[in-house]
């Protein structure tokens, strides 16, 4: 049978993700395999059509398909999501309509569950026959149990596609809102001494999000700033190369204006309005560049101490994986003030809700309001805390730094301290720190290659 591997993950072929790919490429000789490196397709499918036909032709062709990617921030990468939408922009559902698929990740669990989700409802709206899906911490396969884990996932999309299987659809098409909201002028103004900021990707066309933003700024006789990711210069996606691990510094530092805008939202707001809208089951892969790039902050809370809320247009509450996912980039680290939409297709309904949206916020910022983390929040702060303290801590020390100073650690034993001080001590050594930051990506996949090259050797 012939497979399409669709890559998700912005390293392309030496990308951890694709390892595991490999794995199963080796242990499967009498099925052939495809890679699809979408990151480095995207620019092209987006300026030539052409590009995305031939792509779309080859999945039409396979027996089966596969989405492979890393987790970024809940999600897949955005150059990922960006081609997600081009499929539906440019009308190429059908080429997927009945294609056996699942999806594969690597990450360190760090709400992979939203982003399979995420994956599945895709594939349910492009009528796809969806499988399963296998969510592997980054080095699993350097583990016997993660390997036979890989075999069994893909016997059960070989399995499948033998029998004729037809799994039912577990997720509902997202109806179109075609209503045309129209606010109405407020007379009571808010005043309040804090500084509000809206972050938005909208567009000429977004009339919806645009009528809203200017509702919600109407509520307040003090000025609210608007800042729209259209004006930003953010030159690429995030590279997934970790060398802002050590200090918080991104390759992409004083090349774009990114890590400018996003340190003034954060040294200026008090409360941050994300207003979009929902395409396909997610915001804008804008939107998710955005939320991606921020990785230059590495496991820091950056947006600590903030008062978050959700402007969005479109029908909310059939995407209720979106609704977990911005909760999520909330509770974090700062206080969710809520969630305001135009689905109630009601002007004075949407006006009542984004003047209580308002008034809640500024309420909330005044009394400095920050309600208990509930288990988002909570699970977030640990799954972070055990991989510094560990395995990652000699890679990301400015996270090691700020977790400490900020006693985030409270469990590690004797001997697993004395561990991690050597290795953190080790690394701070700057030949040491030159040769890793230069040949990151590779040490990333060594010991996954190992485990493939024991397979050719047999």
């Amino acid at each position: 049978m012939n497979f399409i591997i669709l890559n998700g993950s912005p390293k392309s072929e030496i990308s951890v993700t694709m390892q595991s790919m490999k794995y199963i490429e080796k242990n499967f000789k009498e099925h052939s395999f495809e890679y699809i490196h979408i990151v480095k397709e995207i620019k092209k499918c987006e300026k030539d059509l052409s590009c995305l036909i031939d792509i779309c032709e080859k999945i039409k062709n396979a027996d089966g398909v596969i989405w492979g990617f890393p987790v970024y921030h809940l999600l897949v990468p955005s150059y990922y999501k960006r081609f997600i939408e081009l499929i539906f922009e440019r009308g190429c559902m059908d080429y997927f309509k009945g294609k056996y698929t699942s999806a594969f990740s690597t990450s360190i669990h760090y709400y992979d569950v939203t982003a399979h989700e995420y994956i599945h409802g895709i594939c349910d709206d492009l009528n796809m026959r969806y499988i399963e899906c296998l969510s592997h911490e980054m080095n699993d396969l350097l583990h016997e149990k993660g390997q036979k884990e890989l075999l069994l996932f893909f016997n059960n999309l070989l399995f499948s596609i033998k029998e004729g299987l037809n799994p039912q659809k577990q997720h509902k098409n997202i109806s179109e809102n075609k209503f045309k909201y129209n606010s109405k002028i407020l007379k009571e103004k808010i005043s309040i001494d804090k500084k509000i900021m809206i972050v938005t990707d909208a567009k000429k066309e977004d009339l919806n999000i645009k009528e809203m933003i200017k509702k919600y700024v109407s509520c307040f006789s003090n000025k609210v700033e608007v800042l729209n990711l259209n004006d930003i210069k953010i030159l690429g996606h995030c590279l997934g190369c970790c060398k802002c691990a050590k200090e918080n510094i991104c390759v992409y530092h004083d090349k774009d204006d990114y890590r400018k805008f996003t340190d003034y939202l954060i040294e200026n707001a008090d409360i941050i309005i994300y207003a979009g809208t929902i395409k396909d089951r997610y915001l804008s892969s804008l939107f998710k560049l955005f939320y991606d790039r921020s990785f230059c902050y590495t496991h820091i809370p950056a947006f600590r101490g903030k008062q978050i809320g959700y402007m969005i247009s479109g029908n909310l509450s059939e995407v209720s994986n979106l609704k977990q996912i911005l909760e999520v980039y909330a509770e974090a680290d700062s206080n969710l003030i809520g969630f305001v939409t135009d689905e109630s297709k009601n002007n004075e309904a949407i006006d009542d809700g984004i003047y209580a949206f308002a008034k809640l916020g500024s309420y909330y910022s005044e009394n400095n309001y920050f309600r208990a983390k509930n288990f988002l929040g909570v699970s977030a702060q640990k799954i972070f805390r055990d991989a510094i303290a560990g395995d990652l801590g000699p890679i990301f020390l400015g996270d090691y730094k700020y977790y400490k100073e900020n006693n985030i650690f409270d469990y590690l034993t004797l001997k697993d301290k004395i561990k991690y001080a050597f290795t953190r001590y080790f690394f701070k050594k700057e030949k040491v720190r030159k040769n890793i930051d230069k040949n990151m990506i590779n040490l990333m996949i060594e010991s996954h290659k190992k485990i493939i090259s024991k397979i050719e050797d047999k």
